[in-house]
Parts: structure tokens; C-alpha cells; sequence
């Protein structure tokens, strides 16, 4: 899905479910009133093995088309496949924008939901619907109805790496040298319990170029319900390193002459 026509994305929007997009349109609807965004969609086939590797394969394939290196952007396990594809490729990326991605990059609100199923006795229905509440916050019985058969679709169809190989149940970052910002909820109930601390240790993996911002009253899918905050944190971001990058020029200039 392309946003705003342009003969090549700016910016490129990772996308691992099809069932929960939608939550990602208003902050990429915002964001391209100032820059040129194509939503990436990765579709898990029924009949091909859950790998990372192949859903990586195929973003390269798409950001070899675009002109010069894009932002990244991507939320929970997409946030995950950004990453591993730009460690991979840094040359194709400008920055990396994580939404909701823990110190463990598996993190998502998948594994919480197969946790608690292991810990509670109760039907798949009234987990979803359980889950449903806490990770957006909704009280009207009508509405958690629809969230959960949305996140069933999303179980039932999505791309879930440590669905099949313990290895890929925990993956740390490691270094990259590409520009990293990582925005999260202060009362996310997946990544950080209803507290902080997770996206915390964040800092010690983090760059003097990277930024670290956590949203007030943010839950999991916290740049859905406060997409204006998050726009503006992005905007700022992207705009900083266009500032480095412009006073970089401006001293190579200087040493030149």
C-alpha cells in the first residue's frame, strides 16, 4: 500500500499481519501528509514453514527496487524482521523506528497470550478476550468481541518465529550502525508488565544517535490510540538526522576548500 504517489518510498512501513494493519494506518496516514510511505506486507502461506528468513529475503527484494536508503518503521514482530533485516542490510536503511519492541526482540503479544493459556485454565475465547482488554484498554464487551476475533485471525495466520524453534524464542540486539529509535507504552502489559523497566534496558544497546521515548498511558498498540504523540517523535527523529547529515556536508565542504 502506497500513501502518497512517488517514483520511490521514503519511508517503508513493515507489515506482519493482516489482520491487525489496520492499527498501523492512522500514524502512516499522518506521517504522509511530509513524506512518501509504502506499507511492506509479509503474508505467512499456509504451506510454507515459518522462517524469518524468508519474510527478510523478501523485504530485500522490495527495498532493492526503491532509490536510496528508507526509513524503516515496524511494530512488534515487525519491529523484530526490521531489525534482522537491517543488520543484514544497513546499507539500505536510514534509520530503524522500533514501535513496542522489547529488550528481547521476540517479545510480542503472541507469547504473553501462549504464556498465560499454559497458566489459566479457561476457554481460547475468554483468553482472547481477556488479552484483548489488556492490551488496548477497552471496557465495551461489543468491542473486546471484535478485538479478540481479530487477534484469533492474527494467531491463526501470522508470522510467529518462536512458534517453531526455541532458538527463536529470545534474541537480543546486537550492534548496528544504523540510527535506531524506540518508542514504547508506559503501561504496555507485553513488553514492560505495567512498568518500565524493559524498555529501560534499551540504554545500554543504544547509540548517541538512537532515542529512547516511552508514551503516557501507551499500552501495547500505543501508536494506534496516540498516534499524534508518536508522529511527532518520528518527525523529530527523521529531522535530526537530516540535521547531522546537512551539518556533516557543510564540514566536508569546509575541509575541501
Amino acid at each position: 500500500m502506497t500513501f502518497r504517489q512517488s517514483t520511490s518510498p521514503q519511508v517503508v512501513s513493515i507489515c506482519t499481519s493482516q489482520a491487525l494493519r489496520r492499527f498501523d494506518l492512522p500514524l502512516l496516514r499522518s506521517l504522509s501528509k511530509q513524506y512518501a510511505i509504502a506499507q511492506w506486507e509479509y503474508c505467512q502461506d499456509p504451506d510454507e514453514p515459518v522462517d524469518v528468513n524468508l519474510a527478510i529475503a523478501s523485504l530485500h527484494e522490495y527495498l532493492q527496487s526503491c532509490q536510496g536508503a528508507v526509513h524503516l518503521v515496524g511494530h512488534g514482530i515487525a519491529g523484530l524482521i526490521g531489525w534482522l533485516y537491517t543488520q543484514q542490510y544497513p546499507d539500505y536503511v536510514r534509520s530503524l523506528t522500533l514501535l513496542s519492541v522489547g529488550i528481547n526482540l521476540t517479545t510480542s503479544w503472541h507469547s504473553h497470550y501462549y504464556e498465560q493459556r499454559q497458566l489459566m485454565s479457561c476457554s481460547r475465547e475468554t483468553m482472547l478476550m481477556r488479552t484483548a482488554f489488556y492490551l488496548f484498554g477497552y471496557r465495551d464487551s461489543e468491542m473486546l468481541h471484535w478485538l479478540a476475533d481479530l487477534l484469533k485471525q492474527d494467531l491463526d495466520s501470522s508470522l510467529i518465529p518462536y512458534s517453531f524453534s526455541p532458538a527463536a524464542s529470545h534474541i537480543m540486539p546486537t550492534a548496528i550502525l544504523v540510527p535506531i529509535l524506540v518508542c514504547g507504552g508506559m503501561d504496555d502489559y507485553v513488553i514492560g508488565n505495567g512498568g518500565t523497566n524493559s524498555y529501560q534496558k534499551w540504554r545500554s544497546y543504544l547509540k548517541d544517535s538512537d532515542r529512547l521515548w516511552l508514551c503516557e498511558q501507551g499500552k501495547h498498540f500505543f501508536h494506534y490510540t496516540q498516534w499524534q504523540a508518536v508522529n511527532k517523535q518520528i518527525r523529530c527523529f527523521w529531522q535530526s538526522l537530516n540535521l547531522v547529515a546537512s551539518c556533516r556536508q557543510q564540514n566536508q565542504n569546509i575541509i575541501s576548500c
